[in-house]
């Protein structure tokens, strides 16, 4: 409604405006001009500064299943950025995944909590939402409804989970195919017991290491 009150307001002050030669329609000019500003100013209050709007944040919770599809091992995947301080996840929450899930980098925040007694993954996403029907109704062709804010990844772990970069993750398939007579015969706990004694001794699991 905003929007159309400023382009008819812009639109009747530049016709008043040019064949205005009375004074009531001078005054008439006027009014519109200032209904034209006022409604400009709700406009870019709205844009830059929310105005109208308030903050509300949706949560979700979903299981979390490895990323790999060998079935002995639970892994979730990450990718560093710039200098390493900084991840995205990859990661799966059902069977029909083809391929892993990655985090976003805009406006998110990851975090890791190994140890958990359920492994799942909680996000929480804030956005900009309008305040009631009276601000939807005077904003509603404004994109800022429903303007993502934050999102915030919680991946908490079990301790029977590995999480590896994708390097590393690479060198755990070679290890895995080098050993897989052996490793079928072994049960799920030793097995990622003893690729996670591997990773430790050394995250990169050159061939030399992996046949001793």
């Amino acid at each position: 409604m905003i929007f159309a009150i400023t382009i008819i307001s812009v639109l009747t002050f530049a016709l008043t405006n040019i064949f205005a030669k009375k004074t009531w329609q001078k005054l008439l000019s006027m009014i519109f001009a200032i209904i034209f500003l006022i409604s400009l100013i709700f406009i870019t209050a709205n844009d830059r500064y929310h105005y109208a709007m308030k903050k509300t944040t949706e949560t979700t919770t979903q299981t979390l299943i490895s990323a790999t599809n060998n079935k002995n091992i639970n892994l979730l995947l990450y990718q560093p950025l710039g200098n390493g301080t900084e991840k995205i996840y990859l990661y799966k929450t059902n069977e029909s995944q083809k391929k892993p899930r990655t985090t976003g980098i805009n406006h998110v925040e990851n975090t890791l909590k190994k140890n958990q007694s359920q492994t799942q993954l909680r996000t929480d996403k804030t956005y900009w939402v309008y305040k009631n029907d009276t601000a939807r109704f005077w904003f509603g062709l404004s994109s800022k409804n429903h303007q993502l804010i934050k999102e915030k990844n919680t991946f908490n772990v079990s301790k029977d989970w590995l999480i590896l970069s994708t390097d590393q993750a690479k060198n755990l398939t070679k290890l895995i195919a080098e050993n897989e007579s052996s490793m079928q015969k072994e049960s799920k706990s030793f097995i990622q017991e003893k690729v996670k004694n591997a990773m430790i001794q050394d995250p990169t699991m050159d061939q030399v290491a992996q046949k001793k």
